[in-house]
């Protein structure tokens, strides 16, 4: 379950969009639709991206969502490293803290690289970020200690459903020879 700081701040993503849209620059549904169709989840996809005035914003605005979910997993991570009792998932998690934290670093890196429109360096960090990611994904799927389901299995799901979003996107942005 998303946190309502996450929805928060989709709302405020959303109200500066179509204050943006307002202004002259209209949404390309076929471009939406482009970069949504391959995506893992394309409902997920709209929800994020929705109505976004150009591909640039798009790839912006899909890596400050993941962003911000990072950071909601954050807390997450921190609270649930101080209420669960279970050491082997205690010990898992704080380990995932660590790869939380590298992978908001690679994330914000990605921003800034697409600000300056170095795609190839900006989905880089989004991989390197999504990487981080994985590890933490796999530490409760491989161990040590018995496999078992993160607690924060849905987060990483839905990190993995942003990244491709932005790989998508940030793809799209890269001239094409």
């Amino acid at each position: 379950m998303a946190s309502f700081q996450f929805f928060s701040c989709m709302t405020i993503i959303s109200l500066l969009i179509i204050s943006y849209s307002f202004n002259g620059c209209v949404a390309d549904p076929a471009l939406i639709d482009s970069i949504c169709r391959p995506s893992v989840d394309y409902a997920f996809c709209i929800s994020v991206v929705g109505a976004t005035a150009d591909l640039h914003d798009l790839a912006l605005i899909s890596i400050s969502v993941t962003a911000i979910s990072i950071q909601d997993t954050q807390d997450k991570i921190y609270k649930l490293v101080h209420q669960l009792k279970d050491p082997v998932t205690v010990s898992r998690l704080r380990l995932c803290q660590s790869d939380y934290n590298e992978a908001l670093s690679n994330f914000q890196s990605s921003f800034t690289t697409t600000s300056r429109n170095s795609f190839f360096e900006a989905m880089d960090f989004v991989r390197i970020g999504t990487n981080n990611v994985i590890g933490c994904h796999n530490r409760f799927r491989t161990g040590p200690g018995p496999i078992s389901i993160s607690p924060i299995d849905v987060d990483d799901s839905n990190i993995f459903k942003l990244s491709g979003i932005i790989n998508i996107a940030v793809d799209k942005l890269i001239p094409k020879k």
